[in-house]
């Protein structure tokens, strides 16, 4: 018998201590979500699920236990940090920055020292969440062994505004793992520094970089990339996304190709890319495609029609076309 890929919330507490493991995974991804007013019970069955025998189940009931904010839950996640399975332990000592960041430092400090990788990876993203007060800690995992390690010190630094020394990142712009220079590049972006530009301007003829390397040089506003923006942008045998990206830069740089390319994708056919083209309009303020988004309006589904109605809250402060709009559509719950 196979388990509904939802099921409802009495099931998933049923399940919670079914014979088998592919329901009991089930339940501790659905308890996450509890109607109002039941916290307690998916509480109680998250806990429980927490000390089951199949790791895959421990793993997805400390991750619902950190997304349900579960009080009383901190013993069962300190055990979790000497779970036998790796995925386990990393989302309990995620799980306890969620639930409990102001005494979560002192139990996560200690594992940026732990022989084992995963749990270092771990604990460095977790200090992350917790704001600069763990700076200095983050940077001096720059230096780890591990290039993951490395990799998620460099990514972690921008992505929670951790103040990071630009030179002391600069330095890993050369790290023996590609992966790692380029984390660094997109950080040092992010915080308006030029220097890991040119690893950026190298990854977008990388396929799977492209985007990442597009925003990047965006936000630098990065003139010297500009011909391979406008090629990657123009480009029909790319990705939509990633021409969007791309398209996002050259509007940074004051070029109207980049608007006329997300023009083209916001009537694009796949709604992936005219959802994010959309958000793209809003970002950017470009009030000449408010007509386009009015168009799409007429045949959205609902969550399309979400994120046009974000774009036009952005827009409507410097369009009366974009306000009119918003009039009319009423408001979130009303249909169009």
């Amino acid at each position: 018998m196979i388990p509904p890929l939802r099921p409802t919330f009495d099931a998933a507490l049923r399940d919670v201590r079914a014979s088998q493991p592919r329901f009991r995974r089930a339940a501790a991804g659905r308890l996450a979500e509890p109607p109002d007013g039941r916290e307690s019970e998916a509480a109680e069955g998250l806990r429980a699920l927490a000390r089951d025998p199949d790791g895959e189940v421990r793993a997805l009931a400390f991750e619902s236990i950190g997304l349900l904010q579960v009080a009383d839950a901190e013993e069962v996640l300190l055990l979790g940090f000497d779970d036998r399975y790796p995925p386990a332990r990393q989302a309990a000592v995620m799980a306890l920055a969620q639930i409990a960041p102001e005494r979560a430092s002192d139990s996560i400090a200690p594992l940026l020292t732990d022989p084992r990788p995963e749990m270092r990876f771990s604990a460095l993203w977790a200090l992350s969440m917790l704001g600069p007060l763990h700076a200095a800690r983050i940077a001096a995992a720059l230096d780890d062994r591990d290039p993951e390690v490395r990799l998620a010190a460099a990514r972690g630094r921008g992505a929670r505004g951790v103040s990071a020394p630009a030179d002391r990142l600069a330095q890993l712009l050369d790290d023996p793992d590609k992966s790692v220079g380029f984390a660094v590049a997109t950080t040092l972006a992010s915080l308006g520094d030029p220097r890991g530009a040119p690893l950026l301007r190298s990854a977008l003829r990388d396929p799977e970089r492209a985007f990442t390397a597009a925003m990047g040089l965006g936000d630098l506003r990065d003139s010297t990339s500009h011909g391979d923006l406008a090629r990657l942008a123009k480009s029909w045998f790319g990705s939509p996304i990633v021409r969007a990206a791309a398209a996002r830069a050259l509007v940074r740089l004051g070029d109207a190709e980049g608007e006329r390319v997300l023009g083209k994708l916001v009537r694009s056919w796949r709604i992936e890319a005219r959802q994010y083209a959309t958000e793209l309009v809003g970002e950017l303020e470009l009030t000449n495609l408010v007509p386009e988004l009015a168009r799409n309006l007429r045949r959205c589904s609902a969550g399309e029609r979400a994120v046009i109605r974000t774009a036009l809250q952005t827009l409507a402060s410097t369009s009366a076309e974009a306000r009119a709009l918003l009039a009319s559509i009423g408001p979130a719950n009303h249909p169009v």
